[in-house]
């Protein structure tokens, strides 16, 4: 939460933070006592705003509290008074009639509570991070150290992806969300028990992805969406705003915001069905306490289980998330407790290809090439808890400490291609893994002037730890098979002896640094910062237990952070960094002659520019970048190992996202990226193009409030994704794809029960093809997959 501010406010601010002080305002002249009302059912504070366009009256409402109800449909020749009424039956809420025209209050004991007076403080988060037009996205978000920043002041290309979009669009994973950016690739498809992403042209594991600010948290294979409030997507290497990431990450950050209490009582619960026979129960309880209702309790809980659409794969998930916050005067303190288990059988794993061999067309993706007994079970617990405290009006200081525990077991089959016709082998595998992850920040933000200059500087201190452990065996023999005949192997009689030994410790620690100057009203902000990472691992013998002493690691490494903002008009924003990425340097393998040399971290270099536009419900993101990452080659003349490669990403990134009219909403858009290997061992495949780097990325999703039937919205998506190789010769390759979605929903009021139903078919032609080349291997996308649930609030 940003600390409050003195600052000499302009004319042009104090509007601006009228709108973030919530208290949103239609004016138009009324002309009748009654008006031809007609008005979707939607979320309350959209519909609020559609009364006010269509009466032509003033209402001032709770912009943040309306965003999480909903009202009905509202259809016939009604008063303002009467409009109201029917939008408020059952929120808690109540209308006043004003002098300037009407106000949405709390109801309390028969009596109204009355909406504060606007004051002009730099404080309300949730007014900066609340729904942009049409609710899929929101209007600003987290970025990393720099805090909460509204998409216009915001140096880099972002986009926060909320629960409404969630809820909508039946998402059950991460990457049922992120299958909306134009950006991002899933290397997985729907129902593969794991998540993992390739953000402009380069990969991020889910492990890599935070939870509220903090590294090591989240579920490592693959997130449930239950109990997660937004998903905030940052595109591009970002070392100086979140660190290292644990995995290496450099192409862009996800952050996973948890869910909060509103001030209205929730109970809700939603009833779902995937195809083939996957069910599925979620309930979503929600509620504050105490006079002001300082302290709130969330508690989403699901239970889903079943077989997917493709023979022989199945799937079944357990999770809970609790979130609890306390507003205090001058203090807030939040926290979380996530329990995941998920079991999925016969959907994991990539078909790595031998060198030389052609890839053939895709197989039909319902005849499932895994074998029925192979499954993943993964079992987290993680917790996290966030404080908050003003020392001054300006100055705040702030800490979070998570840990998490994970659990793993497998018995799979990682299947390599030896022919265009499909033959292929595998040793099946069992595993066993735990990974314990300890992981926290400390830091203080302010605000404060020196003449005409504002600075909003911050200081960050990061520490990570995860310990890991890992058994395995394998079977001594080939399985073979054919991946357009796939028989259901025999299983393997294959046992694991003894504990899990610990293979692995990271510690991770960083100081950082950063100042945001601003002039003439925030019209033009420059950021600059500093992070000092250190990077401290060690291997262990899993015989003996000792440190392997030749893969001892300690470097660290300072990353800097230029970025510019300037807005010539309140509408239009453009924007320029140079930022670095991070991860852990190579250790020289045994071939080369220098074996055994740790080199420092490796960092990878980001340049963009772009223009930010917003037209008032509708906004555009244009941006061009380039992205260079080194990897490590060995010389053949002299024999050296050294981290001397490179791989260079240009591209240009065109979003969109809001109402492009009144009841049409958009969000999508087209990324052109082209991926060089710029260096390379031997120079043999210099002027390539990257592996898994797809040229054309294009997506659009449409939703559409029917004017025939109140209530009921028709939604449609397409994807489209390049051609990508699959090896670095250039020899390998996969064909571009599209996919079509189409699906409904209808929301309506049963009695005083609000009920949505949902409807959508993902693949809707039931096209088969090669979903991705990343870390070069192939995974096929799903067949046609149907999704149905109803979600009725008590």
């Amino acid at each position: 939460m940003t600390a409050r501010t003195n600052f000499q406010l302009s004319r042009r601010t104090k509007l601006k933070q009228l709108s973030i002080a919530a208290l949103l305002s239609i004016s138009l002249h009324v002309h009748a006592a009654t008006a031809n009302i007609d008005i979707a059912a939607q979320s309350l504070d959209q519909a609020i705003l559609s009364l006010g366009k269509q009466s032509g009256e003033n209402i001032a409402f709770p912009s943040d509290l309306a965003s999480t109800l909903k009202a009905p449909a509202v259809k016939g020749n009604y008063s303002v008074q009467q409009a109201l009424e029917l939008l408020l039956k059952g929120t808690g809420l109540t209308t006043q009639k004003t002098p300037a025209g009407y106000s949405v209050v709390k109801q309390v004991e028969n009596k109204t509570e009355t909406l504060p007076e606007v004051q002009i403080k730099d404080k309300a988060i949730k007014d900066i991070t609340a729904e942009y037009a049409g609710g899929q996205v929101a209007r600003g978000g987290k970025v990393g150290l720099l805090g909460n920043k509204d998409l216009m002041d915001t140096p880099f290309s972002a986009t926060q992806y909320t629960s409404k979009l969630i809820e909508d669009q039946q998402a059950q994973n991460l990457g049922d969300v992120l299958v909306n950016d134009p950006s991002i690739r899933n290397t997985y498809s729907r129902g593969s028990g794991r998540d993992e992403f390739n953000i402009r042209g380069f990969t991020l594991f889910n492990y890599d992805a935070m939870f509220n600010g903090l590294y090591g948290i989240s579920p490592r294979d693959s997130s449930s969406m239950i109990g997660i409030e937004r998903v905030e997507v940052l595109r591009g290497p970002n070392a100086l705003l979140n660190g290292i990431a644990p995995g290496g990450s450099v192409g862009g950050a996800i952050n996973l915001v948890p869910k909060r209490a509103g001030y209205q009582p929730l109970k809700r619960m939603t009833l779902s069905y995937i195809d083939d026979s996957q069910l599925a129960a979620h309930a979503d309880v929600a509620r504050r306490f105490g006079a002001d209702q300082q302290l709130g309790v969330r508690v989403n809980a699901i239970k889903s289980s079943g077989d997917t659409p493709m023979d022989g794969s199945k799937e079944r998930l357990d999770a809970i998330a609790i979130g609890v916050d306390f507003q205090g005067e001058g203090f807030r303190l939040e926290g979380d407790l996530n329990y995941q288990n998920r079991l999925t059988y016969a959907r994991s794993g990539l078909l790595f290809v031998a060198p030389g061999v052609q890839i053939g067309s895709a197989p039909d993706a319902r005849k499932n090439y895994f074998p029925s007994w192979t499954y993943w079970d993964s079992n987290q617990i993680s917790g996290a808890a966030r404080a908050e405290f003003d020392l001054t009006q300006n100055w705040m200081v702030y800490g979070a400490l998570g840990s998490s525990e994970y659990d793993f077991s497998s018995l799979q089959t990682s299947w390599q291609l030896l022919s265009q016709q499909g033959d292929m082998r595998t040793r099946p595998t069992r595993t066993k893994q735990y990974v314990k992850t300890l992981s926290g920040e400390v830091g203080v933000r302010g605000k404060f002037a020196t003449g005409a200059l504002n600075h909003e500087p911050v200081l960050s201190v990061t520490s990570y730890f995860m310990e890991s452990g890992f058994l395995s065996n394998r079977t001594g023999a080939f399985s073979f098979s054919n991946l357009y005949a796939s028989p259901d192997l025999a299983k393997p009689g294959i046992s694991l002896v003894g504990n899990v030994p610990k293979s692995a410790e990271t510690r991770l620690r960083s100081i950082a640094l950063a100042d945001t100057f601003s002039i003439l009203d925030k019209q033009v902000q420059l950021t600059l910062g500093v992070r000092h990472q250190e990077v401290i691992s060690n291997n262990f013998d899993s015989a003996s237990g000792n440190r392997v002493v030749e893969e001892h690691y300690d470097e660290s490494k300072l990353t800097p952070v230029v970025a510019l903002v300037i807005r010539p008009i309140e509408q239009l924003s453009f924007y320029a960094n140079y930022i670095e990425g991070l991860n852990q340097g190579q250790i020289a393998p045994n071939d080369p002659i220098n074996r055994g040399k740790v080199f420092p971290p490796e960092v990878s270099k980001q340049k963009e520019a772009g223009l930010k536009y917003d037209f008032g419900r509708f906004a555009t993101t244009i941006s061009v970048f380039e992205i260079e990452r080194p990897s490590g080659i060995t010389d053949p003349s002299t024999g050296i190992f050294s981290v001397n490669g490179k791989q260079r990403n240009r591209g240009i990134e065109f979003l969109t996202q809001g109402e492009v009219v009144e009841h049409v909403r958009l969000l999508g858009g087209l990324a052109l990226t082209d991926g060089e290997l710029v260096k390379t061992e031997g120079n043999t495949n210099n002027g390539n193009t990257a592996p898994a780097v797809p040229k054309q990325q294009f997506n659009l999703a449409a939703e559409w409030d029917t004017p025939m039937l109140p209530g009921l919205t028709i939604t449609a998506r397409m994807l489209h994704t390049g051609e990508q190789y699959l090896d670095a010769g250039n020899t390998q390759k996969i064909s571009s794809w599209n996919r079509y979605d189409l699906g409904a929903r209808y929301a309506f009021i049963t009695g005083k029960v609000p009920v949505t139903v949902r409807g959508s078919i993902e693949n809707l032609f039931d096209k088969n093809y090669w979903l991705s080349a990343a870390r070069e291997g192939l995974s096929v996308g799903a067949p046609r997959t149907v999704l149905l649930s109803v979600t009725a609030d008590f």
